[in-house]
């Protein structure tokens, strides 16, 4: 049984006809349907225990369906985004979207009918809920607007980051909301200094907020934790402030060398 994952490419392109070629183990299309370009990679399934979906009764006798783990095609994911990496590089393409996916089970003969499912579509979900605009905030926002000076400056930076953020670009989103932190809370030329806390107290206060909010999402918690602990710090300010300047030069000048260096790629937590 052949595995396919097929994404929506983003961007300003042109394809005369589909192109298709072979990398062992992976068969690589990139069609256009319906004047939308997409990039499918399908390889022969090794872990069929973990790949295909599978039905269930549980414990009330209703019938439920497991998914793949996405572990199972961990690999085809990573050689899409190096192909939007440099893809945005070389083709001037957006973005290549990872998140909302078709996942394909395709048999290879008559007999190879392991899947119950033959086609998978997987969504982010969004749950954002509407805000209010109101007569009073845009009259406040105008009135004070000579009082507020150049801070519409780091408050674009929060507004690119959430964009990022929404977009599931969490690397991206990180390193923007840290040009904001640091255009209020530098002291020097650039950078935030390891013991800002200690003379700053909105940031000291934001520092413990984070800390606290944080143990209300377990899997956040726990991969925080596990974060500040690695680099032989405590669950405090001093070590939440020293683990996010070491995230901005981990990524900003990739001193860990690994491929997968990107602390934020495990998009499941939403971190």
């Amino acid at each position: 049984m052949l595995l396919e994952i097929e994404a929506k490419i983003n961007g300003n392109l042109l394809l005369s006809k589909k192109i298709e070629l072979k990398k062992y183990p992976y068969i690589i299309k990139v069609f256009e349907k319906e004047k939308e370009f997409f990039i499918s990679f399908s390889r022969k399934i090794l872990d069929i225990e973990n790949a295909i979906p599978k039905i269930f009764q549980d414990e009330n006798n209703n019938t439920r369906i497991k998914l793949p783990n996405s572990e199972s095609y961990q690999d085809i994911l990573n050689s899409i985004r190096h192909i939007e990496s440099f893809g945005a590089l070389d083709n001037r393409l957006l973005s290549i979207d990872t998140h909302n996916i078709k996942i394909k089970f395709i048999p290879e003969n008559e007999n190879d009918h392991l899947s119950p499912l033959k086609e998978i579509t997987r969504e982010l979900e969004k749950a954002n809920s509407p805000e209010r605009l109101t007569k009073d905030w845009l009259q406040n926002i105008i009135i004070n607007e000579n009082q507020m000076g150049d801070l519409y400056i780091p408050f674009s930076f929060y507004r690119d980051a959430t964009e990022l953020y929404n977009k599931t670009r969490y690397q991206s989103a990180f390193c923007t909301y840290f040009m904001m932190l640091e255009y209020f809370y530098h002291e020097k030329h650039y950078g935030i200094q390891n013991d800002a806390y200690t003379r700053m107290k909105s940031l000291n206060s934001a520092l413990l907020n984070t800390l606290e909010e944080i143990k209300k999402h377990p899997n956040h918690y726990n991969w925080l934790v596990d974060k500040i602990n690695k680099r032989q710090k405590k669950y405090n300010p001093a070590g939440l402030l020293f683990t996010i300047n070491r995230f901005r030069d981990e990524l900003s000048h990739a001193v860990d060398k690994n491929k997968n260096r990107n602390t934020f790629n495990d998009f499941s937590f939403n971190s």
